[in-house]
């Protein structure tokens, strides 16, 4: 085995495994031309295959500029491809680029914590999108025939600081496919890139304004999924599947904060369900304080994300949520186990339904410092608190 600085291109598909479930003959017939695409345009960057587990890729580069027009390329020529596809049957690969330092199996996999980031990095990036870490960024910008957007810090497992995330959005790549670039010389050439300047401001103007119409994005569906209940196992087994638990006892009630790295609503409350809980339920000023230190004793349950270009720190998802069809956008809120609602903490013009579809609530704060405000979102975030009430007699102590 040798260790080698590289950089690393992570790739999976989408709700790979809903595909395989709907149709799995098209799924995989689809697959199959998608990687025969896929393995073409990375060799023809000078890129080298090494992981491979049914939709998932790992390939390195020499080059970050190369391993980041390779991922263009791939997402451009896979549009195109899907176009004549059914489109309940189109399979799109979200992408991860980082450089690191990895270990090189005598097989040719390769391994360490720069394939860990870059994988993270995947399961961030949006349907047929890209996201790269800042080491990539600082590599590429201004070689690129578009602009890269930064989406945030996240936190990444086993990592006690968070990492800047940058984007490619799909947008951006449909101007890159209707460029028609040849060569990774060409499109590094000034005047392509001054031809492309109009096009990519007016896409990168598009994206803004969907990320402020929408705070949180399709991509933040992504790690904590019931495959199978948690019904009937002990608590010890439960958390041991989260890299990030924090507990603390006020009152009656136990609080457990838990990050997830993303999760439906049917995985949240089955995991509070097998814990003997539910969603944690905040009836006074009290409790909210005491809650929201709870969330900031380590590192990890809050990120800082770009929305319509302005920092916003999102902490964990409490149990309040909102009646289907209730009027908008301060209707038919109520606690998820029936506690009246007798206190809230809205933010400044909070609940504010951003999107539409916003029934779900969280610790959130304008401004990149963490405060004990709430605000409506999407249920797909990246912590949860869970709240374990308990007779006076046999109380735990955390």
């Amino acid at each position: 085995m040798g260790r080698r600085l590289t950089t690393i291109l992570a790739a999976d598909i989408a709700q790979y495994s809903q595909h395989v479930e709907n149709d799995e003959f098209a799924t995989l017939s689809h697959l199959e031309k998608l990687r025969e695409i896929m393995d073409a345009i990375i060799r023809r960057h000078e890129g080298t295959i090494a992981n491979t587990a049914g939709d998932s890729v790992i390939a390195v580069f020499d080059s970050a500029v190369e391993a980041v027009l390779a991922a263009i390329d791939i997402q451009a020529a896979h549009k195109a491809y899907n176009e004549s596809v059914p489109s309940p049957q189109r399979l799109k690969y979200r992408m991860g680029i980082n450089i690191g330092d990895v270990t090189v199996q005598p097989n040719g996999d390769v391994l360490g914590g720069g394939v860990n980031i870059a994988a993270r990095l995947e399961s961030i990036a949006q349907p047929g999108g890209i996201c790269l870490s800042e080491s990539v960024f600082e590599q590429v910008d201004r070689k690129l025939p578009t602009d890269l957007k930064k989406i945030g810090e996240h936190y990444v497992k086993n990592l006690a600081k968070p990492i800047s995330v940058y984007a490619i959005s799909d947008t951006d790549e449909s101007l890159i496919a209707l460029s028609k670039r040849k060569s990774a010389a060409f499109v590094r050439k000034p005047a392509f890139l001054a031809g492309l300047a109009i096009l990519t401001v007016a896409a990168f103007g598009a994206s803004v304004f969907l990320l402020a119409q929408q705070r949180t994005p399709e991509w933040a569906q992504r790690a904590y999924k019931r495959d199978e209940s948690v019904q009937g196992k002990s608590e010890k087994d439960i958390l041991s599947n989260f890299d990030l638990v924090t507990e603390g006892r006020l009152g009656h009630s136990r609080y457990l904060v838990i990050r997830t790295w993303g999760a439906s609503m049917a995985a949240l409350l089955d995991l509070a369900a097998g814990l003997k809980g539910h969603l944690a339920t905040i009836t006074s000023r009290e409790e909210n304080e005491f809650v929201y230190k709870l969330t900031l004793e380590k590192p990890g349950y809050w990120v800082v994300q770009d929305v319509g270009g302005a920092p916003q720190s999102s902490g964990p998802m409490i149990g309040l949520m909102q009646d289907a069809g209730a009027e908008e956008p301060a209707g038919g809120w109520h606690w998820v186990n029936g506690e009246p609602l007798s206190y809230t903490a809205w933010a400044r013009y909070q609940p504010g339904n951003s999107g539409g579809h916003q029934n779900y609530a969280q610790f959130r704060a304008d401004g990149a410092e963490p405060k004990p405000t709430w605000d409506d979102i999407d249920p797909a975030q990246d912590a949860v608190i869970i709240e374990i009430e308990q007779s006076e007699v046999g109380q735990r102590t955390p």
